[in-house]
């Protein structure tokens, strides 16, 4: 029964899952893991909460007794309850970003936030183009601009990437913001077609990012 749940359950491009570990007693959230389908199965197999940290082997939750993994109504994400045992009842005590902030601060325009839900949104976005746009390779549904690019073959999916770039040139030297969104909005879409062609994963692109951002020169 748990091995045709797990099936069932929607893994992202790199066969992870989030998970939310919550005390089972406060309903406090500990923290976020993500687990792939081995870890997945050795937490029910043997009541530890195991997950797979970036890069490295499945890790446990040692000294927590496991009370239950529940699939979130998403089916893309798991909560997972343990008996959190703790000598330090400081350590575990929530943390507020807000509370040493005045409301006139928090209204502030020009803050930063510490989450940019847009960006957020934008990534959310994209993965699920990125899915959708893999599925109609898959399947190839007659009548779908998608399908008419993958059986034309890559060099037309490449000759329209030149188009799309070329038109968001023009728009962005007639200065008109609207045009560009829209041109860019063209030129993601049959990029991330590209990369559905080519089975580069939006990860690989994020991973290469993040590296080239650590070797960025430091400010002073």
């Amino acid at each position: 029964m748990a091995d045709k749940i797990i099936q069932s359950m929607k893994f992202d491009e790199r066969g992870l899952i989030p998970a939310v570990v919550q005390d089972a007693a406060s309903n406090e959230v500990l923290r976020l893991g993500y687990m792939d389908n081995a870890s997945l199965l050795k937490t029910l197999q043997t009541g530890q909460a195991h997950f797979v940290p970036s890069g490295d082997a499945p890790i446990a939750m040692p000294a927590h007794k496991l009370l239950d993994v529940r699939v979130n109504a998403d089916g893309a994400s798991l909560t997972v309850f343990i008996e959190y045992e703790s000598k330090s009842t400081e350590s575990r005590k929530p943390k507020s970003l807000l509370k040493d902030f005045s409301a006139a601060q928090r209204a502030t325009p020009t803050d930063v936030a510490v989450v940019d839900v847009a960006s957020m949104d934008f990534g959310i976005a994209l993965h699920d183009l990125y899915s959708l746009i893999a599925e109609r390779k898959d399947k190839r549904p007659e009548g779908s601009y998608t399908t008419y690019l993958f059986n034309s073959g890559l060099d037309k999916i490449l000759k329209k990437i030149a188009e799309e770039a070329g038109e968001v040139i023009i728009a962005a030297k007639n200065r008109s913001p609207r045009e560009i969104v829209s041109e860019l909005s063209d030129l993601f879409y049959h990029l991330l077609v590209l990369m559905v062609e080519r089975e580069i994963r939006l990860a690989d692109v994020h991973n290469e990012l993040k590296h080239r951002a650590s070797q960025a020169p430091k400010k002073k």
